[in-house]
């Protein structure tokens, strides 16, 4: 809210530039949508709603005008005819693209993006799977009156939560498309039970999304990738249902190239969050049992995702750079036939106290 009342009051401060009317001649675009259907591009605006003080309602909302073209220039020139305000660009905060854009179309979008000088530098970019993006442009609510802002919240609030969230400025996820022995990363959003919840990570090859990782799978992605990795979760089962949970909090990944293989290093430290299974955590054994078995488990969904990577020959993680610069050999992805191993230095922390062990696979 404080985002939008700032954005209202902003021509007032540089110097009275606009007066109300002037300013309610704009459409202020929080956020854009791109889908593809039928060999038809769809562009979708949310617009902030500028109505006048005792007009309906002082609250904040937003309204979305949508358009389709044979190209993505002429979809956003089409939904321009379509407003009867000057679309104004300067405060979006999303473009949120389908995964069939994502796929297959994310160049054509891009071009244009970089081409156009009415895009702000900082604009996310986002997917949206199982939904189009212009629905998730349209699920609104009294308590989430924008969409794009929301995500924008989720996204930069989710290392509280499953850490499975990443965000960059879409220059920046252009520039790692276009640097050899690097891929993009974007975060995915779907519609569940009638609010946008973030759904998962999506890597790219080149301009292709060729594989999407789960949120558990894509907090231990953000782990490898030192992205904000506070409260990645991971269990140990001891039968019967019953598991013991411990959260990493605080963590530094290193990714060398050595002779024949891979090795991921890395220093943990994390707390026991939940424990059903019934250890003992008055005696140091306790914990030197743990470190090395959460350090086997972490080590294993760690492999886990190098193999998915290597499945879809995706340098998402730089690691086709960090080979590279270790052998200076062209052919970026010769690193999907090494092994790797795990070095990880877990630290479990009990009320001030701290324990460690070093685990080495």
């Amino acid at each position: 809210m404080k985002k939008i009342l700032f954005i209202l009051i902003l021509p007032f401060i540089l110097g009275g530039c606009y007066d109300y009317n002037e300013l309610n001649d704009l459409a202020l675009i929080a956020g854009i949508g791109v889908d593809y259907e039928d060999n038809m591009y769809t562009v979708t605006f949310e617009i902030l709603s500028t109505k006048k003080s005792g007009e309906q309602s002082g609250a904040t909302s937003t309204y979305t005008v949508s358009a389709k073209g044979n190209t993505v220039t002429e979809a956003f020139m089409n939904n321009g005819n379509n407003m009867d305000k000057v679309p104004y660009y300067d405060h979006i905060e999303v473009v949120i693209i389908s995964d069939k854009v994502a796929k297959e179309h994310l160049e054509d979008v891009s071009e244009y993006i970089i081409r156009s000088s009415k895009f702000r530098n900082e604009v996310y970019l986002v997917i949206s799977k199982d939904k189009k993006a212009q629905e998730i442009l349209n699920t609104t609510s009294k308590e989430k009156p924008i969409a794009s802002s929301f995500m924008v919240d989720l996204l930069e609030h989710s290392n509280h939560s499953s850490s499975s969230g990443y965000y960059t400025p879409f220059t920046k996820f252009l520039n790692k498309v276009l640097t050899q022995g690097e891929d993009g990363i974007a975060p995915i959003f779907t519609i569940k039970d009638k609010e946008i919840v973030l759904d998962g990570l999506g890597v790219f090859k080149d301009f292709k999304l060729v594989y999407d990782f789960k949120n558990n799978d894509a907090a231990t992605f953000n782990l490898i990738n030192n992205f904000n990795p506070n409260t990645v979760l991971f269990t140990k089962s001891c039968g019967d249902d019953k598991d013991t949970v411990l959260s990493i909090y605080d963590s530094k990944i290193k990714i060398k190239a050595l002779d024949n293989k891979i090795k991921i290093t890395g220093i943990l430290n994390g707390r026991i969050n939940a424990d059903a299974c019934g250890y003992n955590f008055r005696k140091l054994d306790t914990y030197t049992t743990l470190e090395k078995d959460f350090s086997n488990i972490i080590a294993k969904d760690m492999d886990k995702i190098i193999d998915s990577l290597k499945s879809v020959q995706s340098n998402a993680l730089s690691i086709g750079k960090i080979y590279y610069n270790k052998y200076r050999q062209k052919n970026y992805l010769l690193w999907t036939k090494e092994d790797f191993v795990y070095d990880l230095n877990l630290k479990i922390n009990k009320k001030g106290l701290i324990f460690e062990v070093k685990n080495e696979n």
